[in-house]
């Protein structure tokens, strides 16, 4: 579910930011450095992100950096920029709080389907991969349904090869829909993670010791079979 927040505000981040340079900013080069950073924030984090999640965990950090990039793009609501400069400057911030998730998630793969190990001494890797999947899946479809709805809420014009001039209503509109989805996106998946998912640092390390146990007992049992 977490996942499923963040791919839709993945999808609908790169949707409106078209819109936004180019019906609020008129800025194209902008718009071109902003689909940049979808790029740039994965290279500044990679360094980083394993050291973070193994000091302070995966859970712990992914709920950290998506609440800190609520608080930036929160303030770039309310801040209201005209200046295209000034939003990517802080765009940037909040797309690193964005993005860390996106990198960490892999990661949460594999806690879980060790999770389901410990608990079922089964091991689910494609069932539980796949169902992840799917979510994405599901967050990309529903962010496309999505962006067409809210367009039609702050009343955008499809210029369909012509020039259309938008009210004052929608290109302030546009703006509130590039800042505030993502406060609500992922708000909500930062909220799934730390109320929700169940693997923290001392979760993990118990389902670790776990599996170190049933290792050991299997690699026990298979010795006395082979009479060593």
């Amino acid at each position: 579910m977490a996942d499923f927040f963040v791919v839709i505000n993945q999808q609908l981040a790169s949707i409106n930011q078209t819109y936004l340079f180019d019906t609020y900013f008129h800025s194209k080069t902008g718009m071109a450095i902003a689909v940049m950073f979808n790029y740039i924030t994965v290279l500044a984090l990679a360094p980083f992100a394993t050291k973070f999640a193994r000091r302070f965990g995966k859970r712990e950090t992914s709920v950290a950096t998506m609440l800190f990039a609520v608080a930036v793009y929160g303030a770039m609501y309310f801040m209201h920029i005209t200046d295209w400069r000034v939003y990517l400057a802080l765009m940037f911030f909040g797309a690193i709080g964005a993005g860390y998730f996106n990198l960490m998630v892999w990661a949460f793969i594999t806690d879980v389907i060790d999770h389901h190990q410990a608990i079922t001494k089964m091991r689910e890797d494609g069932t539980i991969y796949g169902l992840n999947s799917w979510a994405r899946k599901m967050g990309q479809a529903a962010s496309n349904g999505i962006s067409g709805i809210l367009l039609g809420v702050i009343g955008y014009q499809s210029s369909a090869g012509h020039a259309v001039a938008q009210s004052a209503g929608t290109v302030n509109g546009v703006y509130a829909l590039a800042t505030l989805l993502p406060v609500v996106c992922l708000g909500a998946a930062a909220l799934i993670l730390l109320f929700w998912y169940p693997l923290g640092r001392k979760e993990i390390a118990e389902t670790e010791a776990v599996l170190a146990s049933d290792r050991a007992k299997a690699e026990g049992e298979r010795k006395v079979r082979a009479g060593v």
